[in-house]
């Protein structure tokens, strides 16, 4: 069975595209296998990119890497928000849009995310890995397109839909990739930007040498032949159009032969003076601060493709130091193994009924941040991490990582009450180490739940992960 296109209905004022539909609230019931791509109603293209945005920052990969087609009541598609689709259709009228005209090539991309290997489905925390993905299964390169509508002046569009507005930006995390030898950077263009606030719509002038006046006049230099006095053409103007020089009286007639223009120079209309070059000050829209040209921050604006490591990172996954770590020093178990083990429990409970279990989560928001800030120091942090699961943690306690940022925590014997004691306690020591010895926070989020035969593992992790 060919796989068909589905229409995703984000808001009631949706145009009926198909009648294959379905929503936000119910895409972990969609069967993917038989999914082509997901239309978009982009008759309002900010909702509709809102949507796009959702959807691109859901953690699955058979979700969030899903083909998009925004679907247009016009020609005209003015924006950069546009190019953040995989395809744009145009449908005018109340008629349904027919299935064949979604663009064959599209296919190419649901094949890659279908190659995945069975361990790499589960969910994407991290950034970086999504954008990998992104351009691995498209077969692209991350373009920069200026636009007046960011701060900075140039997104990605394809990217852009991954980021929110706590994430680091597309920029930084490209230029990290790039550092890791995943992507390879060219050129694209070179841009300065404010010192204060990162903008890049600045205004550049001219300014007195002097004074700071911006109030300046471009004045041609007049060069006298016969006594060789040089000067700003209103030092011989003596009315109408008549050349006098002030130095010797002498009239000026004609150009080449009594005088010549060697060049212009600027002069101030507040403080008088006269200077060959200005000073460029380029004052920011955004912040309203000035800063001397010389001082502003110029950056290259890079288009990045995949290098053969970034590809197969994008397949098979990335590992983080604090994964590693953590591998090391607590014997993480597979999601799978782990699984098993909290079926067991939960059996073992529901047939004896004297005890109780709890599964513990624990999320670092905004770990892949410290990684890309501090690079190859981020080790020691998560060493001193590492060192705060094994104080607060038993030995019976069982240990996986649900991607690399979260984490699940079997604690046998031990009741709900009590395992989000513990999961209080380890965030209290987290943030006593970063108070204490770094210049950051790291935000935690944590929850315990009782284990019991409903429990399904996979499925609650991912439901604390989207809440």
């Amino acid at each position: 069975m060919m796989k068909q296109p589905l229409q995703l209905v984000f808001a009631q004022n949706n145009r009926s595209l198909l009648q294959a539909t379905t929503t936000f609230e119910s895409l972990d019931k969609v069967d993917w296998q038989q999914v082509s791509c997901l239309l978009l109603d982009a008759t309002d293209i900010s909702t509709a990119y809102a949507a796009l945005v959702k959807l691109r920052q859901n953690s699955l990969p058979h979700c969030y890497l899903r083909p998009v087609v925004f679907v247009a009541n016009t020609e005209r598609h003015n924006g950069w928000q546009w190019h953040a689709a995989d395809a744009v259709l145009v449908l005018q009228g109340e008629h349904l849009l027919d299935p064949a005209l979604v663009p064959d090539n599209l296919e190419t991309i649901n094949r890659w995310i279908d190659n995945l290997p069975q361990q790499e489905r589960g969910a994407d925390g991290h950034l970086q890995v999504k954008v990998l993905r992104l351009l691995a299964s498209r077969q692209t390169s991350a373009e920069p397109q200026a636009t007046p509508s960011n701060y900075n002046g140039y997104v990605y569009p394809l990217l852009q839909p991954v980021f929110s507005l706590q994430d680091m930006g597309v920029m930084q995390t490209l230029g990290f990739l790039e550092q890791q030898n995943l992507l390879s950077a060219t050129l694209f263009d070179r841009a300065h930007f404010c010192i204060h606030c990162d903008s890049a719509f600045l205004n550049f002038k001219e300014t007195c040498v002097a004074c700071g006046s911006h109030d300046l006049d471009v004045v041609e230099l007049v060069h006298h032949f016969s006594c060789g006095f040089t000067a700003d053409i209103t030092r011989f103007k003596a009315g109408g159009d008549a050349l006098i020089c002030p130095k010797c009286d002498k009239h000026l007639r004609h150009i080449g032969v009594d005088y010549d223009k060697p060049s212009t120079v600027n002069k101030c209309r507040l403080c008088q003076h006269v200077s060959q070059d200005g000073n460029v000050v380029a004052k920011c829209f955004n912040c309203d601060c000035s800063t001397e040209a010389r001082f502003l921050d110029v950056r290259r604006i890079n288009s990045y493709k995949l290098t053969s490591v970034g590809l197969n990172a994008a397949f098979y996954g990335l590992k983080t130091y604090f994964t590693d770590i953590l591998e090391n020093e607590l014997q993480l178990l597979s999601l799978r193994e782990f699984e098993l083990f909290a079926n067991a429990e939960a059996a073992r409970i529901a047939r004896y009924g004297k005890s109780q279990s709890a599964l513990a989560v624990v999320r670092f928001v905004g770990l892949d941040k410290i990684q890309m800030e501090l690079g190859s120091k981020a080790k020691q942090i998560f060493t001193e991490l590492a060192d705060i699961f094994k104080s607060i943690l038993r030995e019976t306690d069982i240990i996986t990582a649900y991607n690399e940022s979260m984490f699940a925590i079997l604690m046998p014997e031990t009741s709900q009450n009590n395992a989000a004691l513990a999961l209080n306690r380890l965030q209290k020591a987290v943030e006593q180490l970063f108070s204490e010895n770094f210049d950051r926070s790291l935000d935690i989020q944590q929850h315990a739940l009782a284990v019991t035969s409903e429990l399904q593992v996979r499925d609650a992790l991912e439901r604390f992960l989207n809440q």
